[in-house]
C-alpha cells in the first residue's frame, strides 16, 4: 500500500537528488508520477466509510468489527445502540484497533457503528 509519505519522499528525492541548476531525471520524474497516480487510484478504490453491526450482551465486551480494516487507528467513529424497545443505550468504549472497536453496554442492545478514515 502506497502512503502519502511514500509519494512525498519520492518527489522530494527527485527534486533534491540532483545538482543545482540541472533538470529532474526522466526516470525519477516518471517514478514519482506513477506513484502519485497509483496513490490517488488507491484512495478512490477504498470505501471512505466503514460500518459494523453487532448484538451486545449486557455487561460483556462487544466487538464491532469493520467491514474493511483501516491501515491504522487514525479514524473517527460514531456508535449507536438500542435496546429491544428501541430506547437508546449508554455505550462504554473499551478499545480501538485498525480492525474493530470494542464496546460494552449495561443492557442487551443492537449496536451500529460508522467510521471515517482521516486522509492527509
Amino acid at each position: 500500500m502506497i502512503t502519502f509519505s511514500n509519494v512525498f519522499d519520492a518527489i522530494k528525492a527527485a527534486l533534491t537528488g540532483r545538482e543545482a541548476g540541472t533538470k529532474v531525471q526522466v526516470v525519477a520524474h516518471e517514478n514519482f508520477e506513477l506513484m502519485l497516480l497509483n496513490y490517488v487510484e488507491q484512495l478512490y478504490a477504498q470505501p471512505v466509510t466503514r460500518e459494523s453491526h453487532a448484538s451486545a450482551t449486557a455487561g460483556s465486551p462487544c466487538d464491532l468489527v469493520w467491514n474493511q480494516a483501516f491501515d491504522d487507528t487514525n479514524y473517527t467513529y460514531v456508535v449507536n445502540g438500542f435496546d429491544t424497545k428501541g430506547n437508546p443505550v449508554e455505550i462504554y468504549i473499551i478499545s480501538k484497533t485498525a480492525t474493530k472497536i470494542v464496546v460494552k453496554t449495561l443492557v442487551n442492545a443492537n449496536m451500529t457503528a460508522l467510521a471515517f478514515v482521516h486522509t492527509p
